[in-house]
């Protein structure tokens, strides 16, 4: 009785899950991006994480509107939307980025609206 007691005890050690630590979680990211328009530079900074991949910012001015979204990927790439309205018009772009520490992106037109994307 005693062997078998010890051998069902074995067989259920070898069976079960090693009890070891969970993989670590991704910390949240800061990015910040940098809105470059005419004679002016607005920064904005955002974050994501794991619980929560997509981040936002919107930006009105009497004659100005701005509006940024950022979302993390599973496939390590941070795609951005953002979009500039003001009396001369309206620009809109997305864009995909690699996702990493010390990750910098210069997007948009030459001869108007610009964003540096930058990930601390």
């Amino acid at each position: 009785m005693t062997t078998l007691a010890a051998f069902a005890f074995v067989l259920l050690a070898l069976s079960t899950p090693a009890l070891a630590d969970p993989p670590p979680r991704p910390a949240p990211m800061k990015i910040r991006v940098s809105l470059h328009d005419a004679n002016t530079t607005r920064s904005f900074d955002v974050m994501v994480s794991p619980d929560a991949p997509c981040a936002s910012a919107r930006h009105k001015l009497a004659d100005q509107q701005f509006e940024l979204k950022a979302c993390a990927s599973h496939d390590a790439h941070l795609t951005i939307e953002w979009e500039v309205h003001d009396a001369a018009g309206e620009y809109r772009s997305t864009s995909s980025i690699p996702f990493e520490h010390g990750a910098t992106a210069e997007l948009g037109t030459t001869a108007g609206p610009r964003i540096t994307v930058k990930i601390d």
